[in-house]
């Protein structure tokens, strides 16, 4: 077994108690930053070489049922009867608050066991230190811890600095994740340098993630109506039949075909077919007086394709400078495709004179565009260390259940096409309508978001020591649906959050 070498240690009361006598180990002393010199005796303690806390002030070493000396020099916090109002930070008049303590830039903080004011994330500045667990009447030690519960989602924050904190007795407990996604974390070390004695390291729910909005409708999407056929047997000149619905959409011609025109004699005209890609409205036959009735009415034309879904949320996530962020879902991949124009509808030939033009067909609609992938989960992290350096004794760390993932968007639906153009009138009215342009394809339907973790500690960079370190977590977040955008569109599920004692993220 490792030796070790045990100081005897005195300090001397300005109020004439004598010297207090004290006991810690050379190791200790090392951890905590200080200097365990045995020189001599003087006023302020140990007659050691420095150090930021003497130690005959660390309230643990000292013999139990003893006050804190009056020679121990730090700002006060009782939570039960300071006031960060009225107080001054003195053991006669503390502040309620540790956030009221250390914002005057105070080394060392006393805090009695109680619940402190704090209402906002604490901040511990790069080497201060706080000790907890003193009794709130008289200051002597007891073990007891001090309770630190601001209601916030992170509860406490180590600041990055070169030189280390220590904390030692407290009882910290973030609140649960609000915002969408949010995540509750007890403890986040951020570049800090810090040792953690007996702690306890509570953290809430992660919040749900964000289900993507709705994707906007946007009726500029529509095909345009085909116009409508030329009345007929009025003279006995051909007339024209009706223009198709102009439309481009993705660079692309979805008009729909002219109608056909009326004839004096013979057969009506034929409607043109309409434009675009695959699945074309076919223009309808022209009419030798009714003989082609049902078959002279422009063709509808093909709807448009759906988009590609976007993958699901995989992944771990990573520690930020604000915490820890999930990953989104995976947006959808493509636009869908625009649909076909719609056909002309023939001409006919059914009076004397020039017959009834047909109807042009409508353009096709546009496609959608893709779908917004559900957000992430908020995780539930006792301890968060981002390229910290911590050592953790007698440490108990819960956590809580992580957040679901979100749920990803359908995709835009795409525009309805183009009403094909009335048939022109006149004598039996045997000219046709155009047809009904192709409805445009929804855009890509997205992925759902990463399920929230659920974690002891979360750390990027060298993991913690630990000694004497228990840990219980709650359930992993499960991940979330993907979009549904019909049969082909279907956008992938989020992976669920971990549930682990120890995970090892990457920092961004």
């Amino acid at each position: 077994m490792k030796s070790r070498t045990l100081l005897v240690l005195g300090v001397l009361s300005s109020a004439g108690f004598g010297a207090t006598g004290c006991t810690l180990y050379a190791e200790d002393c090392e951890k905590r930053g200080i200097s365990c010199g045995t020189g001599g005796s003087g006023a302020t303690g140990t007659g050691g070489s420095g150090g930021s806390v003497d130690p005959g002030c660390v309230p643990s070493e000292l013999t139990p049922g003893t006050a804190l000396p009056e020679t121990c020099t730090g700002v006060f916090v009782s939570g039960s009867s300071g006031n960060d109002t009225t107080g001054d930070g003195s053991r006669a008049a503390p502040y309620a608050s540790l956030g009221k303590a250390l914002e005057g830039g105070a080394a060392v903080v006393y805090a009695c066991a109680a619940q402190t004011g704090d209402t906002a994330t604490v901040t511990v500045p790069a080497g201060a230190t706080l000790f907890g667990g003193l009794d709130c009447a008289d200051w002597n030690y007891t073990g007891d811890k001090t309770v630190v519960s601001p209601g916030t989602p992170i509860a406490l924050v180590l600041a990055p600095g070169g030189a280390s904190s220590v904390l030692e007795d407290l009882d910290i407990t973030s609140g649960p994740g609000v915002a969408a996604g949010e995540s509750s974390i007890a403890v986040f070390a951020d570049g800090a340098t810090a040792t953690l004695d007996r702690a306890v390291l509570t953290a809430a729910a992660g919040a749900p993630g964000a289900d993507a909005p709705p994707d906007a409708t946007d009726l500029a999407l529509n095909g345009e109506p085909g116009g409508p056929g030329t009345t007929g047997c009025t003279g006995a000149v051909g007339v024209l039949g009706g223009g198709g619905g102009q439309k481009v959409c993705q660079a692309l011609d979805v008009s729909g075909g002219i109608g056909g025109s009326g004839t004096n004699g013979g057969t009506g005209g034929p409607g043109a077919p309409g434009n675009g890609p695959g699945g074309l409205g076919a223009g309808g036959l022209g009419g030798a007086g009714e003989a082609l009735a049902g078959q002279c009415t422009g063709g509808e034309g093909g709807p448009g394709t759906a988009g590609t879904p976007g993958a699901g949320a995989s992944g771990t996530g990573a520690l930020t400078a604000a915490g820890y962020a999930g990953v989104v879902g995976g947006a959808g991949l493509g636009a869908g495709t625009p649909g076909a124009g719609g056909g002309g509808g023939g001409g006919a030939n059914v009076c004397t004179g020039a017959g009834p033009s047909g109807g042009g067909g409508g353009s096709g609609g546009c496609g959608g565009l893709p779908g917004t992938g559900g957000g992430a989960g908020g995780a539930s992290i006792a301890l968060a260390s981002r390229q910290a350096t911590l050592t953790l004794t007698d440490i108990s760390l819960t956590s809580a259940n992580g957040g679901p993932g979100g749920t990803g968007s359908t995709g835009q639906d795409g525009g309805g096409g183009g009403q094909g153009g009335l048939a022109g009138t006149g004598g039996d009215n045997g000219a046709c309508s155009g047809g009904q342009g192709g409805k445009g394809g929804r855009g890509g339907a997205a992925g759902g978001g990463l399920g929230g973790h659920s974690l002891g500690i979360a750390y990027a960079g060298t993991a913690p020591a630990e000694t004497a370190v228990t840990i219980s977590t709650g359930a992993a977040g499960p991940g979330g649906a993907g979009g549904d955008g019909g049969p082909t569109n279907q956008g992938g599920s989020g992976t669920a959050g971990q549930k682990a004692d120890r995970l090892e993220l990457p920092a961004s």
